[in-house]
């Protein structure tokens, strides 16, 4: 695929509708999806890296935790809160404070449904999608482990940037899958996926159930914070 080509159906909303991940949103999930394998990527050989070559997105378990984060913005910008308390950098006081003036907790949240591993949402749809443009390649690690990792293809990033240039409304999943990729850093679907669970509503939501939104308590931790600012 090469920029200039489109997606069909990826013209942008303001919000994705809250609750209704389901028949008809495949494209905008694709779409979402190839931001977070993209700009959470890195150089499959470190030591040869060029400009232009494929990269690797390390882990499905890590891309869901990710995934997480960018649908439910509430519980990203508790993350964010946690950082501030850790490093006294207002920056990410700043961002948690963004996310609730915009009122993405509401307008953009994309339910997830609570499975025996956590937050779960069958990616294969979307995935195919990417494959099929030549954007992203599905690897199988051999030698039994269970890991998938996912090839990013040359032509992804110029026609990430062609995209938001033709619809510069996506340029929200570009800043948002940047802002989670740069808070996960390295950090295995696990550990990611653990510091989640430390959540109660994420944690006590029953199997098939959606996980509930945190917004009423982060929305009073952030003026704690603030008034202690």
């Amino acid at each position: 695929m090469t920029a200039g080509t489109s997606i069909p159906g990826t013209a942008p909303t303001d919000a994705a509708p809250a609750r209704e991940n389901r028949t008809g949103y495949n494209n905008r999930d694709a779409i979402r999806l190839l931001f977070i394998l993209a700009l959470g990527s890195e150089p499959v050989d470190p030591a040869r890296a060029a400009p232009g070559d494929p990269r690797v997105f390390r882990g499905e378990k890590r891309a869901m935790a990710m995934d997480f984060l960018v649908r439910y913005p509430d519980y990203l910008a508790d993350a964010l809160l946690d950082r501030y308390e850790a490093e006294a950098d207002a920056s990410f006081l700043a961002q948690a404070e963004a996310i609730f003036d915009a009122d993405e907790p509401s307008v953009r949240l994309v339910g997830m449904v609570r499975w025996h591993r956590g937050a779960f949402q069958n990616i294969e749809t979307a995935l195919s999608i990417l494959r099929a443009y030549g954007m992203v390649t599905p690897l199988r690690q051999a030698g039994g482990h269970r890991r998938h990792d996912f090839r990013i293809e040359p032509p992804a990033f110029p026609f990430m940037e062609e995209m938001i240039r033709e619809h510069p409304l996506l340029a929200w999943y570009r800043d948002r899958a940047g802002l989670v990729s740069t808070l996960a850093g390295l950090r295995s679907g696990s550990s990611l996926k653990d510091e989640q669970y430390l959540h109660q509503e994420y944690r006590d939501a029953p199997l098939g159930t959606e996980i509930p939104s945190i917004k009423d308590r982060v929305l009073a931790r952030i003026r704690r914070l603030r008034n202690k600012a």
